[in-house]
C-alpha cells in the first residue's frame, strides 16, 4: 500500500506539471500591466523592445507585443515558440511543512518557480545574450511573478494544488480554479473571460495607486523564497479550505492524509462570505506580484536603476 501511495503522488505531480494555471489570463494581465505602471522610462522602452525580438512569439500571436498578454503567453504556447516549462510553474512541499523558509528550495522537486524567476532574471539582464533569448526571460518572468503569488501555486503534489478539492455554489469547478479566475472574474471583471484592454488598465492603475510607500519598501525587501513563504502560509489557513491541519500536517482530510485516484474529494461551499474573505487577498497578491516584477525589471533593464 506504501508503495501504491508513492507511485500515485509521482503519477499527480506530473499531471500537476502539466495541467496548473495561476490567476487565468486577466489576473495574469493585471499584475503585468501593474508592473508597467511602475517601470521606469529606460525599462519601458526596453520591454517594448524586447518583445518585438522574438521571431516566434509576437508574428503567431501578435497581441503578446503588448505586455500584458505577453505575460499569458506561458499559458497559451505557441507552435514553433517557447514551451510551457509545466513544471516551473509552481512549487510543491512537504505536507508536514510547517513554513518555507531559505532552506526550503523547491520543496519535494527538483525544478519550481523559485528557481525560475532566479533563472530567467539572469538571462534578462545578462545584455551578453541574444535578444530572443532576453525576450523569452522577460516573458517568462512576468509570468512567474503571478504565479508564485497565486496561494495555491504554493502548495502540494498529490492533489495539483487544489485540482482535486471540489469547489460548489458560486464557484463549481476545483478550489484552483476559484482562486485562479472565478473569484477575480465574478469580483472585478463582471464574468468576462477576457476583459478588455481598458478595463484591465483601469483595474491596474486603481490597485497601483493604492500602494502606499511603507508597503512598497517592505514588498521589495524580500525574495522570491519568502514570497512563496506569503502563499503557502495563505494556501494553509483554515478558512481557505485547501487542507485539513492535523497536529503540525497540512492533510488532504482528517481521515486521508493524501488525495488519492478513486478515493472522494472534499468539497469547499463557496459563497459571498467566502469570495469576501478570498477577494482582499487576491488583490493584495496581485499587487504585491505587480510591485515586485516591475523592480526585478527595472533592475534587469535599466542600468540607472537602483530600486
Amino acid at each position: 500500500m506504501r508503495k501504491l501511495i508513492v507511485v500515485l503522488v509521482v503519477i499527480l505531480g506530473i499531471a500537476w506539471t502539466s495541467s496548473s494555471f495561476a490567476w487565468g489570463d486577466s489576473g495574469h494581465r493585471t499584475v503585468c500591466e501593474i508592473a508597467w505602471r511602475n517601470l521606469t522610462p529606460v525599462a519601458r522602452a526596453e520591454v517594448t523592445r524586447l518583445l518585438a525580438a522574438h521571431p516566434v512569439i509576437p508574428v503567431a500571436a501578435p497581441k503578446n507585443l503588448e505586455f500584458g498578454f505577453a505575460c499569458t503567453y506561458p499559458d497559451n504556447v505557441v507552435q514553433g515558440g517557447p514551451l510551457r516549462r509545466g513544471g516551473e510553474h509552481f512549487v510543491n512541499y512537504a505536507r508536514t511543512m510547517v513554513a518555507v523558509t531559505a532552506q526550503s528550495g523547491c520543496g519535494t522537486g527538483t525544478e519550481c518557480v523559485v528557481t525560475a524567476i532566479a533563472a530567467d532574471f539572469g538571462r534578462l539582464r545578462n545584455t551578453s545574450l541574444p535578444d530572443k533569448d532576453r525576450a523569452e526571460a522577460l516573458i517568462y518572468l512576468g509570468h512567474w511573478l503571478g504565479d508564485i503569488h497565486q496561494p495555491l501555486h504554493d502548495s502540494f503534489a498529490d492533489d495539483q494544488g487544489g485540482n482535486f478539492v471540489n469547489s460548489q455554489g458560486l464557484c463549481t469547478r476545483s478550489l484552483h480554479s476559484t482562486w485562479d479566475t472565478c473569484i477575480i472574474r465574478a469580483r472585478v471583471y463582471g464574468d468576462i473571460q477576457e476583459p478588455t484592454i481598458a478595463a484591465v488598465q483601469s483595474v491596474a492603475a486603481t490597485w497601483s495607486a493604492s500602494v502606499t510607500d511603507t508597503q512598497r519598501a517592505e514588498w521589495l525587501s524580500t525574495m522570491p523564497w519568502q514570497w512563496s513563504a506569503e502563499s503557502y502560509a495563505i494556501t494553509t489557513r483554515p478558512g481557505v479550505g485547501y487542507c485539513v491541519m492535523v497536529s503540525a500536517a497540512c492533510l488532504y482530510s482528517a481521515t486521508q492524509p493524501t488525495f488519492l485516484q478513486n478515493h472522494p474529494q472534499r468539497n469547499v461551499n463557496v459563497d459571498a462570505a467566502y469570495m469576501n474573505m478570498a477577494m482582499p487577498i487576491i488583490r493584495d497578491r496581485i499587487t504585491r506580484a505587480g510591485i515586485r516584477l516591475a523592480h526585478y525589471l527595472n533592475l534587469a533593464l535599466d542600468p540607472a536603476y537602483h530600486g
